[in-house]
């Protein structure tokens, strides 16, 4: 069992290099999950409602790289360990919070207010060894248009399924201008995942998502309401792939034949 999965995991990895280097034809309609749109812009027009209870313009936040992570406060799944992710790994990086970048965090939910937003991140900050951090870690609700204005253009999909959201987990990195700039998957990062993004980020650059290859193997089931591993669609490239190099086997066997 194990040389299959390491055979697959390897294919996996040709198949999503492969894919990288080629434009695709058409993109397939996401129902749940992250549309990556590097090199696009995040809806900038949007507006929120910040921890005062102000409402503001994403476009006025946005003045050094940003980390944004969209969540909803109450959910009782992945993005509370998320949370707590961002909140271990901000002690830990090696650059200057709140002025080489910073952490903007917007409920996607339109029914949750600013008050439950204030309650969560306090409880998060009680877990960080720098707490002064939290004034630069700046937490968002919005109304239905602006929600749908703001995930539309980072390509962030979901769905309320069986009283709760099912969405996909991760952050995204924008430049000083929102420019998209690199998804980064999954509910824990090293420091040194988030350097690197938001170096890059600070130069406009766009970067592969971390943790990419997980997703191209995974796909999301309705009925479960979970990520599973796509057997289907990893064994076919696996018989792709076995197939092609046995051609190429023969054809360079062929050739050495003749040559003798």
């Amino acid at each position: 069992m194990k040389p299959f999965i390491l055979t697959a995991f390897l294919t996996c990895l040709f198949s999503l290099t492969a894919g990288i280097s080629q434009t695709p034809v058409t993109t397939p309609k996401i129902d749940v999950g992250f549309e990556e749109r590097q090199g696009e812009y995040v809806a900038l027009d949007t507006r929120l409602i910040n921890e005062n209870g102000d409402t503001v313009l994403l476009g006025s936040l946005i003045d050094k790289p940003t980390i944004l992570s969209l969540v909803y406060y109450r959910c009782p799944g992945t993005c509370s360990p998320l949370m707590w992710g961002i909140a271990k790994v901000l002690d830990q990086v090696d650059l200057e919070f709140g002025k080489d970048y910073q952490v903007l965090t917007v409920s996607f939910d339109p029914t949750e207010t600013i008050d439950l937003g204030i309650q969560k991140k306090g409880n998060y900050l009680k877990n960080m060894s720098n707490k002064s951090l939290g004034k630069d870690w700046l937490f968002f609700v919005g109304d239905s248009a602006n929600i749908a204005k703001l995930t539309n253009s980072v390509g962030f999909h979901y769905k309320w399924i069986a009283g709760q959201y099912t969405h996909p987990t991760g952050l995204i990195a924008l430049a000083s201008d929102g420019k998209i700039t690199r998804y980064l998957r999954g509910i824990e990062f090293l420091p040194f995942d988030i350097k690197i993004t938001m170096v890059e980020a600070a130069d406009g650059k766009i970067g592969p998502s971390i943790n990419r290859l997980l997703a191209f193997c995974y796909s999301y089931d309705t009925e479960g309401n979970e990520f599973v591993f796509n057997i289907t669609k990893v064994a076919g490239i696996l018989i792709t792939f076995i197939s092609l190099v046995i051609f190429l086997i023969l054809v360079f066997s062929r050739r050495k034949t003749k040559k003798t």
